[in-house]
């Protein structure tokens, strides 16, 4: 079996940085983790990508209801987008130049992390929660009450057997709602072997989690004889509640739940005791 990815290392940018001496384990998907890398490793810390979720594009079989959402846009009220993955996996095969929406269509975004992605492909002011960074605080917006989408359309971009929480809602208030599969996500077939030995030798001291489907795919990766005293010893910043409760579950005993994306996870190993 052919393998997804090769454990990577950065070395930090500042040695003597308020991250020296955090090893940082990062298991987001390829490209959102190389931009984290790049932000921890100018504070000192040293990161190693080893994504436990695999980003892919939908399948040309079942690309149909993507296409022509994308091709209808302009008969939606809202665009969803629950992910930076939903905006790469959607946007970015478009163009290569700016994206221009259409004007009367609002831009949606569960938190910063994904508000980012967005205006990185050129799709600017995406309308986001300020604080809980999830379908709930999208819920809570006005632009997404009964009164603003009853009778509109909208569409949410997401991967496979996503959360059906926003959808149901949506549809409660009176929307017509696109739930559409914009990519798919599995768990990775990479041997862990690199990880493993860093593990062993006491090389990490932090994992970064900003899924919950990440820190559950990490664990089978790691042999259950050697979980107890080594994985479940590590702390784990879990960038929401949903997350670090996945986190305790599998056993992990130092969870500190943190702000949604890069910033929160930075936040967070700076106040590191």
């Amino acid at each position: 079996m052919s393998t997804d990815f090769h454990l990577s290392t950065t070395k930090s940018a500042a040695s003597a940085g308020p991250l020296a001496g955090v090893n940082v384990l990062i298991t987001r998907p390829v490209m959102p983790a190389s931009r984290t890398a790049t932000r921890v490793a100018a504070l000192g810390a040293r990161p190693m990508i080893f994504p436990t979720l695999i980003i892919e594009p939908v399948a040309p079989a079942d690309a149909a209801p993507l296409k022509t959402a994308l091709a209808k846009l302009g008969d939606y009220y809202a665009a969803i987008f629950v992910s930076p993955s939903a905006a790469e996996m959607t946007i970015a095969p478009l163009s290569s130049t700016p994206i221009k929406l259409p004007a009367s269509l609002k831009v949606f975004a569960p938190g910063p992390g994904t508000a980012e992605e967005l205006a990185r492909l050129g799709v600017a002011d995406a309308q986001m929660p300020t604080t809980s960074f999830a379908s709930e605080g999208l819920l809570a917006l006005p632009a997404l009450q009964a009164a603003a989408v009853e009778g509109k359309r909208i569409v949410i971009f997401r991967g496979n057997d996503g959360r059906e929480l926003l959808r149901e809602a949506l549809v409660q208030r009176g929307a017509t709602v696109d739930a559409i599969t914009a990519y798919n996500r599995r768990a990775p077939n990479t041997p862990p072997t690199g990880l493993l030995e860093l593990l062993r030798a006491g090389k990490i001291n932090a994992i970064s989690a900003m899924s919950s489907d990440a820190v559950t795919n990490l664990v089978p990766l790691v042999p259950a004889a050697e979980r107890v005293d080594r994985l479940f010893n590590l702390a784990v910043y879990a960038s929401h509640e949903r997350i670090a409760d996945s986190a305790r579950r599998l056993g992990f005993r130092n969870v500190i739940e943190t702000q949604a994306g890069d910033a929160g996870l930075i936040t967070a190993l700076l106040q590191r005791t």
